[in-house]
Order: structure tokens, then C-alpha cells, then sequence
């Protein structure tokens, strides 16, 4: 059977979008769940060979991942970077990520990537000591089942209100990855 140059063309973007690759661990359960909440989405009974979609939810949500680990994103704090951060920048935005490990092993906190976006390019972290933006300073400890963590993350963002993206990958193959939005 030959492929047209339309569905080869959908096949590379899939395969370069996101952290490396995009969920295809629908038959995990991995689902979108209202904020504050941690119940469980049926497993769907498709099989994994379909198109895979990249789950998208508002900043303030909850994204339960296959595995099941729970993974929330506040609503984005704006602010502006002091003297000492890095990189320059004049207006960045704080996300305070709650990392809630409801697998049944130990999470390694080094395993998690966390990258943010505008429409028009990727957006550099800000490291900010001064302010307390330091990134993940325990990424070498495990978080045991049942435990949660809070991270802070900020990144640097254009002076006008846009749309931006964060995207996390609670995996270093990253195959697996929601994405969450909103405008800042």
C-alpha cells in the first residue's frame, strides 16, 4: 500500500512535535481531569497503533498520566526578573507545578522536563534566586507513592499578553507529554 505525500507529511510532524513524541499510552488511561480532582478516566479499549493527540489542558488543571502520576499547573504568576537573573529578561511568568505520584513505584524527580512556549518561539527558563526561581534543586531524590511535590518554574515571556504553552514530559523518553495553556 503507498502512503500520499499528505499523510507522510502528517507522520513527520507527529513525530517531531513535543518532547520527543506524544502520548501514545491511551490504553494506560492517561486523561485531562477537573482541578482539585483525582479520579480515575475507564480505560479506553483503542488500540495504541491510532493517531496519538497531545492532551491539552488550561492552566489551574489536573493531567493524570497513564502511569498515574497526577501533574497540576497553576495559574501563571507574571513578574519581573530582578538584576541577578538569568537570563535578562523583562517580564517572565512563575508556574508552581504539584507533582502527585499515585503509581505504584518510587518517581524520580529527574525524569520530569518542563518547557514553555509563545505562538512564535520557545521560551527560555528563568533562574531568579532572588526571587525564588531556582528550578528543581531535589531532581535527584525519588517521590514515593502517595507523596506530592511542589516545583516552581519560570520563563521568560514577551511584555505583551500571549498565549503560552507549558509542556511536561514526566519521562525521559519522552513519549508521553500533556501540554498545558493559557494567556499571560
Amino acid at each position: 500500500m503507498r502512503m500520499g505525500s499528505s499523510a507522510l507529511a502528517v507522520c513527520a510532524l507527529l513525530t517531531l512535535s513535543g518532547c520527543g513524541g506524544v502520548d501514545t499510552a491511551t490504553p494506560a488511561g492517561g486523561a485531562a481531569v477537573p482541578p482539585g480532582t483525582t479520579s480515575r478516566v475507564p480505560t479506553s479499549a483503542t488500540p495504541a497503533q491510532e493517531t496519538p493527540t497531545r492532551p491539552a489542558v488550561l492552566f489551574g488543571g489536573d493531567y493524570r498520566f497513564g502511569s498515574g502520576l497526577v501533574v497540576t499547573v497553576s495559574e501563571p504568576k507574571t513578574f519581573t526578573p530582578s538584576e541577578s537573573a538569568f537570563p535578562d529578561a523583562d517580564r517572565a511568568a512563575a508556574f508552581m507545578l504539584t507533582v502527585r505520584n499515585e503509581t505504584d513505584k518510587p518517581y524520580r524527580l529527574s525524569q520530569l522536563s518542563v518547557r514553555a512556549g509563545t505562538p512564535d518561539e520557545r521560551a527560555p527558563q528563568v533562574v531568579d534566586p532572588t526571587q525564588g526561581y531556582t528550578g528543581i534543586v531535589e531532581a535527584d531524590h525519588d517521590l514515593p507513592t502517595g507523596d506530592e511535590i511542589k516545583l516552581q518554574y519560570a520563563f521568560a515571556v514577551p511584555a505583551r499578553r500571549t498565549p503560552v504553552e507549558l509542556t511536561v514530559c514526566p519521562e525521559m523518553s519522552g513519549r508521553v507529554e500533556a501540554v498545558y495553556h493559557g494567556r499571560v
